[in-house]
């Protein structure tokens, strides 16, 4: 009732829900109730891999309260293709619009190379590469075979200049919570970072690494390609525009892919490197900045 009390107070003219299993999809009868009409952006959380996740849950919310949520919106957004199949598959009646997510491209002015983050110094040399993974730290993000293919590939001695750099929160085994700066061989945790710091991040990482099960279309790959970061990422990532012009490397969550895809990374020379780095940076200026997605959404919510 408070959450509904402030939504009123409000008094939109359209709603927008983003993901699913919460509060939010539970009171939608009371918006059709008032005549308010909403849109729902789903973010993944109906693809295969998420519904199999606490299974009979979902069951009971879809047949008590997400099945009429999604019956009764005036529109479902997908972020990619594959979402809008899996959409249009549950009920080829709703009506559905692929609409991706969008990012901020940070201008060239300021794309140079600046000091490196505060926490990086003093357990990280300078001279080191650093594969970033920045991010909610969950089982879904395939962090648990990364951590086991990182001690495979890390063995070797002509890697010994790579280290792994895990930020954000959540739950991952080598995190300690009395001190987030746990080295452990190669690995450091680091809390999430923001703003200018989190900037520094991304401009002094070599590689970002996203070897996920199940998204939706992450932001943070499009992130580092807009700091013309090389990424690694899974098929699941949603991003395979990207990964088929060459502006980014497949890694599918699975220990031998990882391992795999890694040794790649670690071969690649400077002019190979560049290059992924320029198509990854045309890539999200061309398909995901914010000039071009708020237009879409602009026109979306005038034809509701």
């Amino acid at each position: 009732k408070e959450f509904l009390n402030k939504i009123y107070e409000i008094n939109p003219s359209i709603i927008h829900l983003h993901g699913l299993w919460r509060m939010h999809t539970r009171i939608t009868h009371e918006f059709v109730r008032k005549g308010i009409p909403y849109i729902i952006t789903p973010h993944g959380m109906l693809d295969k891999w998420a519904l199999n996740q606490s299974v009979i849950k979902k069951k009971l919310s879809w047949r008590i309260w997400e099945k009429y949520a999604f019956d009764n919106c005036s529109i479902i957004q997908a972020l990619c293709d594959s979402e809008l199949e899996t959409i249009r598959k549950m009920n080829s009646s709703w009506k559905t619009l692929k609409i991706t997510n969008g990012i901020t491209i940070p201008s060239k002015e300021n794309s140079s190379l600046i000091e490196r983050p505060q926490y990086w110094q003093g357990i990280i040399p300078n001279d080191a590469n650093v594969l970033l993974f920045i991010g909610r730290f969950h089982k879904k993000k395939g962090i648990n075979q990364l951590i086991k293919a990182w001690e495979i590939v890390t063995r070797a001695k002509d890697n010994k200049n790579w280290w792994l750099c895990f930020v954000g929160s959540g739950d991952l085994r080598i995190m300690n919570n009395k001190n987030l700066h746990k080295i452990y061989k190669r690995i450091l945790v680091l809390k999430p970072a923001f703003g200018l710091e989190k900037e520094k991040i991304f401009k002094n990482s070599s590689a970002f690494i996203l070897p996920s099960f199940s998204e939706g279309l992450p932001m943070a790959p499009l992130e580092a390609m807009s700091y013309g970061v090389p990424c690694l990422i899974s098929e699941n990532c949603n991003l395979n525009k990207a990964i088929k012009i060459g502006a980014a490397i497949e890694t599918n969550p699975s220990v031998d892919e990882i391992v795999g895809s890694l040794k790649i990374l670690f071969k690649l020379n400077s002019r190979e490197r560049r290059k992924i780095s320029q198509l990854a940076y045309k890539y999200v200026c061309e398909n995901h900045s914010w000039d071009k997605i708020t237009c879409e959404i602009k026109s979306l919510y005038r034809s509701i």
